[in-house]
């Protein structure tokens, strides 16, 4: 595939991972020319033919400045690309650093990075959700596991364990008794310090977002869904489009007053009384179900490369045709919906990795699945032989 796009102005995406490829997949489309940076070759995104793939000794951690700078060096000078990051880690250290990344990128938030910072931190959430008058679950920051006791006396069962900090060990864990998290001692200390709450009742169902692109707090662009699946939990596995008028509210009303631009998102669950309670937002990036989004008509992607580059924004409209799957975390996405869902087969998916115009990351991916079956295989009999002896 050809890469040279009709647009001079090309997009740097930090990483391959799924996420990744699917925003340089919707920049190919829109025919912006795409530059990947990316430390790990062994994943299925770096075969993709839709960017100019860069090697990085770091992507995750401080040595991402260095490397946006050498890339920044070997361009023409002035060019300044369109900057797109993947993870709340990449999002925190270039915040840290906003003003010196936005000389040589267009960072669609660089103006205002000192107040979408503190929303990385989980620990921050419950003041922004009693500031603005939204729902929030009862809950309390971990710091030692000397304190888990005391912590948990002020918490009714189930909860919900939260590393604060982005891209720990584990994203969440459940507990129906205190028993369960005594049993994981060992990972938790490793993920320090924790965000503990009470559980929000109902299934993956009920979990609703709404994701915005703003412009010093203007809309530019929205879109709401609901989740279907997740696996495991926190990660969002099957997806569909739902348009609802009170989620966006919900997440316009909690961003309200920052002022922020760039893509923000919020997650919220439906109690069984019908209240909404909220999650966690993402800001900084789209996350992982923008294909979701463009799939659906609202390429958010891609209207923030034009809002950085003064072209006209393609024209949004959102659909709810097609379901958004992630085969790679759920291989068993499809026959789920086939036994749960399955108008919405009917109705078409759209997948991570597979597409007619850039096959081989999708080839990668399955011989990688085919490949772990024997792995996987052995695993769910330990677990079988662990449950009954």
């Amino acid at each position: 595939m050809s890469n040279q796009g009709k647009h001079t102005v090309p997009a740097v995406v930090v990483g391959l991972c799924a996420h990744g490829l699917q925003i340089v997949r919707e920049l190919y489309l829109a025919d912006v020319p795409v530059i990947a940076l990316e430390s790990d070759f062994s994943i299925p995104g770096t075969k993709t033919g839709c960017a100019t793939i860069c090697t990085a000794a770091d992507i995750n951690g401080p040595g991402l400045i260095d490397e946006l700078d050498k890339l920044a060096l070997s361009l023409a000078s002035g060019l300044r690309p369109v900057l797109f990051l993947t993870n709340d880690r990449m999002v925190q250290t270039v915040a840290d650093a906003a003003d010196h990344v936005n000389t040589q990128y267009r960072l669609s938030w660089a103006d205002s990075a000192a107040r979408l910072a503190p929303l990385l931190n989980k620990s921050h959430i419950e003041a922004r959700c009693r500031h603005t008058g939204l729902n929030y679950p009862e809950s309390r920051v971990l710091s030692s596991l000397d304190d888990l006791p005391a912590t948990l006396s002020h918490l009714h069962f189930p909860v919900i364990c939260k590393p604060v900090q982005p891209l720990s060990a584990f994203k969440t864990l459940v507990a129906t008794q205190p028993d369960e998290l005594a049993n994981v001692q060992d990972q938790l200390r490793e993920c320090l310090p924790l965000l503990i709450q009470e559980f929000i009742p109902g299934g993956d169902g009920e979990i609703h977002f709404g994701a915005l692109l703003l412009d010093h707090g203007k809309v530019l662009a929205r879109f709401e869904g609901r989740k279907l699946h997740s696996r495991p939990m926190g990660h969002t596995t099957i997806g569909v489009s739902e348009p609802n008028e009170e989620i966006h509210e919900l997440t316009t009303q909690f961003f309200e007053g920052l002022e922020l631009s760039g893509p923000v998102s919020l997650e919220l669950k439906r109690a069984p009384d019908g209240s909404f309670w909220v999650i966690e937002p993402t800001v900084g990036r789209t996350d992982f179900w923008a294909g979701l989004c463009a799939a659906n008509g609202v390429p958010l992607t891609t209207i923030e490369y034009a809002s950085m580059t003064d072209i006209e924004p393609p024209r949004v409209q959102q659909g709810t045709r097609l379901t958004w799957i992630n085969g790679e975390r759920f291989p068993g996405a499809v026959a789920w919906l086939l036994v749960h869902e399955p108008r919405r087969l009917v109705s078409g998916i759209k997948g991570v990795y597979f597409d007619l115009t850039d096959p081989r990351p999708f080839i990668s991916s399955a011989r990688r699945a085919i490949s772990a079956l024997p792995y996987r295989a052995v695993r769910k009999a330990k677990g079988l032989l662990s449950r009954h002896t």
